[in-house]
């Protein structure tokens, strides 16, 4: 596994120049915490877009070298250009902070046409950040994986904050550094509860695989982060959407008044769809879906199945 930053430094050379041979390539940008000594982790991955001259069909491509996985971006110009224009974050981002390692002035070109992000950058920000979110919450209850509970938390938690801050100060970051700078500055509990998962991260071997039995999310161990992380969704989505969004816990002490409850096992929020959806275990074995709604504040029933039949 590679862990030093200067071993990644080297790799992103070698990776570099062996992109560089496939046909039509015509601009490599490195993106992500690979960038930055102070953002890159043992659990990090190494991230290019990669530009060529004709369109492509697969946009993502992804490898594993030294047990470290290589995520490839891939483009042809006009639909790198057509992204932009979309306010894509991930292109603008490589746009503005890559670091390009290969451009036969392709990139040069673009760069003055001056793109700019837009409230789609923000609904696409939210997009990943709501469905890491989903992967943490039903992460959290059985966690197979530490690394990616805690990498899906630190994802979410980053882009919700972004989004807030192009939202409320039209500025767009990138890198932990820049956003913990931001929030401490903007909104200090924010801060705090990123910076809480950022640390979370960076420690998440300490952390052992466990089945959490417990009605409701518990604010200590593992459970601490995803409420952390639950804060930050919910402040992101009344800034940027005007959504109105319970807390978990308080959900389910209401459903705790009807059923009885075995366990939590995950939630999802949809603010496209002004929903939040809920799944519990309850007891005698049986799966419970329940839906609130965002727009009138109801919290409904949708079906109860047994656990081998879900």
């Amino acid at each position: 596994m590679v862990t030093n930053f200067e071993d990644i430094t080297r790799l992103v050379k070698r990776y570099a120049k062996k992109i560089k041979k496939d046909k039509g390539v015509v601009s490599i940008i490195q993106i992500g915490s690979s960038l930055r000594e102070e953002d890159f982790q043992s659990n990090s991955d190494l991230d290019f877009l990669v530009i060529y001259e004709n369109p492509v069909t697969r946009f993502i491509e992804l490898k594993n070298i030294d047990d470290l996985e290589i995520n490839l971006i891939k483009y042809g110009k006009k639909q790198f250009l057509k992204s932009l224009k979309e306010g894509t974050p991930i292109d603008l981002i490589a746009l503005k902070f890559g670091k390009v390692l290969y451009d036969n002035g392709f990139i040069v070109k673009v760069k003055k046409k001056n793109f700019k992000p837009s409230e789609k950058t923000i609904e696409k920000w939210l997009h990943t950040a709501t469905f890491n979110l989903m992967d943490a919450a039903m992460n959290y209850s059985l966690p197979a994986c530490m690394c990616c509970y805690f990498k899906a938390l630190h994802h979410s938690a980053r882009e919700f904050s972004r989004a807030i801050i192009l939202k409320e100060q039209e500025e767009f970051l990138e890198g932990n550094s820049a956003v913990l700078e931001n929030l401490k500055a903007n909104y200090p509990q924010l801060y705090k509860k990123f910076k809480l998962i950022i640390e979370g991260r960076n420690n998440y071997e300490k952390f052992k695989q466990k089945y959490i039995r417990s009605p409701k999310i518990n604010a200590s161990g593992l459970g601490r982060y995803l409420l952390a992380l639950e804060d930050i969704s919910i402040e992101a989505l009344k800034i940027t959407k005007g959504l109105e969004v319970p807390k978990i816990n308080q959900l389910i002490e209401e459903l705790q008044k009807k059923y009885k409850i075995d366990h939590y096992s995950s939630f999802y929020i949809a603010p496209e769809d002004k929903k939040l959806m809920l799944h519990l275990v309850l007891k005698g074995d049986k799966s419970g879906f329940f839906n609130y709604s965002l727009e009138n504040e109801k919290l409904t029933e949708v079906k109860i199945n047994e656990q081998n039949k879900v």
